[in-house]
């Protein structure tokens, strides 16, 4: 199981997903090839498959990351795949959200990740995911 983040220029008057009009556009946030130098920035050590695909290694966490698009391809998001705990992970996503200007959504409390609860949302997931694995 994964904690799934999808980073996006969610519009910032928006206090929940929810709040998102239908048939928003999100703009664009650079190219593949910015995009990758930006996690490149803020991941070191992030490598890039010849598919496009970021695999990243943090303390205690593992990152994959869908940055498929061709370099000079518009891209408008980007979904980042974490296995493993600790705080790292959070730290990444933030980073991640900061150097690309962008917001994220993730699924531990479908909501915003922020700084403030960042870290209460992954331990959110990591508890429902320990749950999932023990059978209960």
């Amino acid at each position: 199981m994964s904690w799934d983040v999808y980073v996006y220029r969610f519009p910032h008057e928006a206090q929940s997903p929810a709040d998102i009009e239908d048939g928003w556009e999100p703009p664009v946030i650079g190219t593949g090839r910015e995009v990758r130098a930006a996690l490149a920035g803020v991941l070191p050590g992030i490598t890039f498959g010849e598919d496009g695909w970021g695999e990243y290694a943090g303390p205690g966490f593992s990152l994959s990351t869908t940055t498929t698009a061709a370099d000079d391809t518009p891209v408008t998001g980007v979904g980042l795949i974490f296995h493993g705990g600790g705080e790292g992970a959070v730290r990444a996503a933030l980073a991640v959200m900061d150097v690309l200007g962008a917001r994220a959504v993730e699924t531990g409390s479908g909501g915003f990740l922020n700084p403030e609860s960042g870290l209460s949302s992954f331990e959110a997931w990591q508890a429902y995911r320990d749950g999932v694995l023990r059978g209960s």
